[in-house]
Parts: C-alpha cells; sequence; structure tokens
C-alpha cells in the first residue's frame, strides 16, 4: 500500500471522519462507504482500501489519539515515582484523567473522541479492537495503571477490586464525554476547565479510597 503524503492525508482524513461519525451515531450507524464520502473520497471502497475492515479503522482512530495520551500516562506515572507517590490514589486518578482530559477540546474547537470511546467501548463486538493486556504500544501506561490500581484495591475481594476499576474508568470516561459535548453545543454554563477536570480527579481519587 502506498505510504505517499497523499496517501497518509488520506488515512487521517478517514480516521477523523470515522472518530467524529461514529461517536455522533455508534458505531452500527454508520458504514464504511458512509464514512469514505464524508472525508471527501469518491472511491467507495476507499477505507477497505486504506484499513482491510471496520476492527481495522476502529484500532487506527483508537491507536492514533492514544498513542500520545498513553506516552503521557506513562510520564505522570514515572514523575510520581519519583516523588515517591506513585500508588497513591491521588496520583493514580490523575494519571488516568489528565491524558484523557487533554484531547478534549472547546467552543471554538470541538472534538469527538471521548463520545467515540464511550460508543466503541460499549459495544461488545468491537470490543476486541481496543483491549488491556495486549500488548500494544498504546497501552502499556493503561496496562501498568491497572495494575497498580488493583494492587492498591487488595483490601477489597477480588471481585470488587475489579468492580471498583471498572467503575472508575466508567466515571471518568462518560463524565468528560459529557463535557465534550457540552463544549460542541456552545453549553455557556459550563463551570472552569480547571475545576471541572479538579472535581473529575477529587471524585475519582474518593472511589480509591472508599471502602
Amino acid at each position: 500500500m502506498s505510504t505517499t503524503p497523499r496517501a497518509a492525508g488520506t488515512r487521517l482524513a478517514l480516521i477523523e471522519t470515522a472518530e467524529r461519525l461514529y461517536a455522533e451515531r455508534g458505531v452500527h450507524g454508520v458504514s464504511l462507504r458512509e464514512i469514505g464520502a464524508a472525508a471527501g473520497q469518491r472511491n467507495t471502497g476507499a477505507v477497505r482500501y486504506h484499513f482491510g475492515s471496520k476492527e481495522a479503522l476502529l484500532t487506527a482512530v483508537f491507536t492514533h489519539r492514544m498513542t500520545e495520551a498513553d506516552a503521557e500516562r506513562r510520564r505522570l506515572l514515572a514523575e510520581a515515582d519519583a516523588e515517591g507517590r506513585g500508588d497513591s490514589p491521588d496520583a493514580l486518578v490523575a494519571a488516568f484523567v489528565l491524558p484523557l482530559a487533554k484531547l478534549l477540546g472547546d467552543a471554538d474547537r470541538p472534538t469527538w473522541y471521548v463520545r467515540f470511546l464511550v460508543r466503541a467501548t460499549a459495544d461488545q463486538e468491537v470490543g476486541a479492537a481496543v483491549r488491556y493486556g495486549q500488548g500494544s504500544t498504546w497501552t502499556a501506561g493503561a496496562e501498568e495503571l491497572e495494575r497498580r490500581v488493583l494492587k492498591l484495591l487488595m483490601r477489597l475481594p477480588e471481585s470488587l477490586r475489579y468492580e471498583r476499576w471498572r467503575l472508575l474508568i466508567s466515571f471518568t470516561v462518560h463524565a468528560l464525554a459529557d463535557r465534550e459535548a457540552q463544549l460542541a453545543t456552545g453549553d455557556a454554563d459550563l463551570t472552569p476547565r480547571d475545576q471541572f477536570v479538579g472535581h473529575v480527579l477529587s471524585l475519582g481519587a474518593a472511589m480509591l479510597r472508599a471502602d
């Protein structure tokens, strides 16, 4: 397959268009042909040509956004380790929340990734496209974070440890997705960004501390 600048630009347009349409309409609410057309491609098989399948396209969206985010997550964990707080609830929640929060846009620059994340990971049929523990370059930080969170929760029965981790993920991602949607609609009653993120961080840390 060609790796020319033009081909790279086409792939990026398809990835970002898929992200937006999947976020707005769900993974099963839009066809590969519609994604290609919305990305300005006259060839109805453009997505299959560049990615091969829907799952590969979904993986490309995750990789596009999460490679940098996961690197930031690893950096935050290393920084916390250097300061002797690498296993504290506050540091662990910050390592999860902040890289995702950085992906949020604003009223003048809407984004769709966190809403895409909610839609895609809620669909069991496409869940294989993003799985921690697969050894991919964009989940290493998340895998390490999960290990530390479960170790922190050793005081709980095993089944509750995993449930608490899943609840933290769900709370965080849905809170950020709601914020992203509100930004996209120009909601003027939003709390300031730093205050909102601080609120999510505090509530997330409380979830890890609670019995």
